[in-house]
């Protein structure tokens, strides 16, 4: 074995009971570089492991930006669970939008928005993330909407129509910079959706 491989391996050892660990700092990485130009070689040299180590973990570039995507997922609607019990749907919805306005939430849209953007042109490149990107956004917030006495089918369309407009209002946000006119725009909208009982 050479002196190269020794080192790979010793590497490698370092991630080999930590896979959560390196989950979080391949997250961190791609919303940091986004995935138009992602190459796993500089992410595996900047997160200090083996290429192999990497593939070995992850399997694909594919594979691995899929549970990227997941791991993102799975944090941006978890205020709503949070909310429910005493808060109401404007509170927690208020509370929600202001939390993915912070700038680091902000680049999570970002990776999303540019995942979107490749599978649409490309659809078979990231197919297993329609339910992560669609389905896994929901259900968080149709429970918090069933928990406030709404049905399935109810809490289902409210549901697609606030993540529709907190998608679209990050999109506007990213462009523009205007926080003031997309609050704005955003508290109006849960105003509406809340009068008309949600």
């Amino acid at each position: 074995m050479s002196v190269v491989e020794d080192k790979i391996d010793g590497r490698t050892l370092r991630h080999q009971h930590r896979r959560p660990e390196l989950l979080a700092a391949a997250v961190e990485y791609v919303l940091e570089h986004g995935i138009a130009d992602l190459s796993l070689r500089p992410m595996a040299e900047e997160l200090g492991v083996s290429h192999s180590t990497l593939l070995r973990h992850f399997g694909t570039k594919e594979e691995l930006v899929t549970e990227v995507i997941e791991h993102v997922r799975a944090g941006i609607f978890s205020a709503p669970r949070a909310s429910a019990g005493d808060a109401s749907v404007t509170q927690s919805f208020r509370a929600v939008w202001k939390r993915l306005c912070d700038p680091a939430e902000r680049r999570q849209f970002l990776l999303l928005f540019e995942v979107v953007a490749v599978q649409g042109r490309d659809p078979d490149r990231f197919a297993s993330l329609e339910p992560t990107l669609i389905t896994e956004f929901l259900r968080p917030v149709e429970a918090l909407l069933r928990s406030h006495g709404l049905s399935s089918r109810e809490a289902r369309d409210v549901a697609t129509g606030f993540i529709a407009m907190v998608r679209g209002l990050q999109v506007d946000l990213a462009v523009s910079g205007d926080q003031r006119r997309v609050d704005a725009a955003m508290h109006r909208y849960i105003d509406m959706i809340t009068r008309s009982g949600a």
